[in-house]
């Protein structure tokens, strides 16, 4: 069985190859993930649309973990920067092709060696400023 910390890469490799299937695949069958911006709980096919409106803003879009994660009793703390040219759409604001980067940690709940809940930690106005 993949430890704690192979499913958070196979989770992160899966975003940064901009794979849905893949970001699914790593999930648990009843696997959620929340932050700031998407809402809470998104399961299944709303967090696939998520995750592809996001690669339709960001079509570079890239999540370089910024130091070693940390895993204690199956949950993972995952800090990672983002990366991405803004080419789509992002709520209201239309596209600034200016080169974003956003700080962020994900807490990642693993069992049986996948990905059970995400939670993600981010500063939306620092984004958003970013864009304007």
């Amino acid at each position: 069985m993949p430890s704690e910390t192979d499913a958070v890469k196979a989770y992160f490799d899966a975003w940064n190859s901009h794979d849905t299937d893949a970001i699914l695949s790593s999930l648990t069958p009843d696997g959620t993930y929340s932050d700031p911006v998407g809402g809470e709980n998104l399961s299944g096919q709303a967090y696939a649309d998520y995750a592809s409106s996001l690669f339709t803003a960001f079509p570079d879009l890239k999540l370089e973990l910024i130091s070693n994660t940390v895993a204690s009793n199956g949950i993972v703390a995952a800090p990672w920067l983002l990366f991405g040219t803004h080419k789509g759409p992002v709520g209201d604001y239309a596209p600034t092709n200016r080169e974003v980067i956003l700080p962020g940690c994900d807490f990642i709940t693993v069992e049986n060696g996948k990905v059970k809940k995400v939670i993600g930690y981010f500063d939306p106005e620092y984004l958003f400023n970013q864009l304007k």
